[in-house]
């Protein structure tokens, strides 16, 4: 009968590749990464790998790769080297070592940039956010004025937000918009008083606004509301909303 059992191996998890295996290597013994003693690198790579075979670990390929690299560049320092002219600039002659040292460079940053971001997912796992919820059907909705709801308003809201995401391109810069609700409530005013027959709800919002602005004006809307500063003024059922500053708003101004 044949046997069908695989024999069971196990790999390296100490490190993720040989490229880690080497910047341990380099940090433990405080070698320089633009200037590696290439022998000395080469003899603890293997010894690492030696002592991997001696415990039955199955090694990588990549790894054994990583070895005949190696002992290829040292080999190139041990070929007799051609005397140098003193008369000829020898600034670009090539370091065998520079396409490791590239390789290791590009990893570290790759490792680096690695790190920041494991740190950055742990800390948002102290955050809990709640999911959005629906405003429950028996919850009493408040009037603004002139018989608008809350409701009535988001209504305008949405259907604006969609009509724009449609209209938006596929590509765009993000900008962030250095405005609080406050600051808003004061030019919406300002545009108010000084555009007192362009007041319709879909005014306030300039085709070039981003997400951010959209809900900042949104809320600055609620509250001058709120306040009793604007009057809000729907003439039919799902019709456009008008905005009215107060009479002593205007008298302010």
């Amino acid at each position: 009968m044949t046997n069908n059992k695989q024999p069971i191996t196990i790999k390296i998890s100490e490190f993720e590749g040989p490229l880690d295996l080497l910047l341990h290597l380099i940090r433990q013994n405080k070698m320089d990464i633009y200037d590696i003693p290439i022998a000395d690198i080469t003899q603890q790579y293997l010894d690492y790998l030696h002592s991997m075979q001696a415990l039955q670990l199955d090694i990588a390929g990549d790894y054994l790769v990583m070895a005949a690299t190696l002992m290829t560049i040292k080999s190139r320092y041990l070929l007799p080297q051609t005397i140098p002219d003193p008369e000829e600039d020898d600034s670009d002659a090539e370091d065998p070592r520079d396409s490791l040292v590239a390789e290791l460079l590009a990893y570290k940053v790759y490792q680096e940039a690695a790190g920041e971001l494991r740190v950055k997912e742990q800390a948002r796992h102290q955050h809990f956010t709640r999911g959005a919820m629906l405003v429950p059907a028996d919850v009493a909705t408040p009037t603004l004025t002139a018989g608008i709801t809350v409701a009535d308003l988001q209504a305008a809201f949405r259907q604006l937000v969609a009509k724009r995401r449609r209209a938006r391109p596929l590509t765009r810069t993000v900008t962030a918009d250095p405005i609080n609700i406050e600051d808003r409530m004061q030019q919406i005013t300002t545009q108010l008083t000084q555009h007192p027959h362009e007041t319709d709800f879909t005014a306030l919002f300039t085709a070039d606004a981003s997400d951010e602005m959209l809900v900042t004006t949104f809320m600055a809307v609620l509250e001058l509301t709120k306040q009793a500063r604007v009057t809000l003024v729907q003439a039919t059922v799902m019709g456009p909303i008008q905005l009215y500053l107060r009479q002593d708003e205007q008298d302010d101004k």
